[in-house]
């Protein structure tokens, strides 16, 4: 029999590949970030849309093979401060994501989804192709990575509907020199793994929207958020400044009120006119009520849970 100082001995060199494996590898990342780091100004900032593409294809190759690196998906890539980097509430993925500024005031958007395959337990690489341009009605379309409609994603919010799994993304769209867009999209994945995008959980309307797209005039900051209390997805009403301009989106600005979508046995649900303002919390450390009788509010502003003496 093989004794136990035999056995920790024959152990010795595989766990020492092992750790200089996973150092090598973390060397390795380390060159692929200077490399995409000094290469950046270029895909970025070049003075002409064919100096910026042929930059942006030579980063796309780097990031593909950093990437396809084990460890990669642990690595934070902290000094790529031109890309976005949105890991899922769950930790099952993450998105990368970025976009090229066009001469013509458009914007094209490119980017890789790394998951964590729990059915294969590796991990898996998908490179997304931007389609926005060709995609008509986009909020009735089913689409996937080779088709995908190009944004920059801020949020992801985890939901469930029966036994699935789906992540409702909130995303940015400088879709021209006129007007931008706001998102809310669906991502879920396959049995093979492979990412989707778009799903009928939108309950707005007489039919179900696989996705939600919002058009407004160019330059304006339209609120798209989730709020964590509320469980809800809160965003501004848009309205076009006059009746003349319905339909001509570059005319649609917020009016100042809100309405909201809120996830309930597994559909997104369309809220309007709610109330945006966020409650009084237990550890708001100031608060005054607005509506309170001026004749009995106190002159000093005192920290929840304190007493006046």
């Amino acid at each position: 029999m093989m004794t136990r100082a035999l056995r920790l001995f024959c152990l010795l060199p595989v766990l020492f590949l092992s750790l200089t494996g996973k150092a090598d590898n973390t060397t390795l990342l380390g060159q692929y970030e200077d490399s995409l780091r000094l290469l950046a100004p270029k895909v970025f900032h070049s003075h002409t849309d064919e100096l910026r593409k042929k930059a942006n294809e030579h980063y796309l190759v780097l990031l593909q093979e950093a990437l396809n690196l084990d460890h990669s998906f642990d690595y934070p890539f902290d000094s790529l401060t031109d890309i976005g980097r949105l890991k899922s509430p769950d930790g099952s993925f993450r998105i990368y994501q970025w976009n090229i500024p066009q001469s013509n005031g458009t914007q094209e958007y490119f980017g890789f989804i790394q998951r964590l395959n729990p059915a294969t337990k590796k991990m898996d690489l998908f490179r997304l192709t931007d389609k926005s341009a060709e995609i008509k009605s986009p909020e009735t379309q089913s689409l996937d990575a080779k088709k995908w409609y190009g944004c920059l994603y801020y949020k992801i919010i985890r939901n469930k509907s029966g036994k699935n799994v789906y992540y409702t993304l909130l995303g940015w769209d400088g879709h021209s020199a006129q007007t931008w867009k706001k998102l809310i999209d669906v991502l879920w994945f396959d049995r093979d793994g492979s990412p989707k995008f778009g799903e009928a959980l939108f309950m707005m309307g007489k039919l179900p929207k696989k996705r939600i797209v919002f058009e407004f005039r160019a330059e304006m900051i339209m609120a798209l958020k989730y709020d964590e209390d509320k469980q809800m997805i809160i965003f501004d009403n848009l309205a076009p400044e006059s009746p003349q301009a319905t339909g001509i989106y570059e005319n649609y600005v917020m009016d100042g009120s809100y309405n909201a979508f809120s996830f309930h046995k597994g559909k997104w649900y369309y809220v309007p006119e709610v109330d945006a303002l966020n409650p009084k919390r237990p550890n708001d450390k100031f608060y005054q009520d607005p509506k309170a009788d001026p004749e009995k509010k106190s002159t000093n502003i005192v920290p929840a849970g304190k007493k006046n003496k």
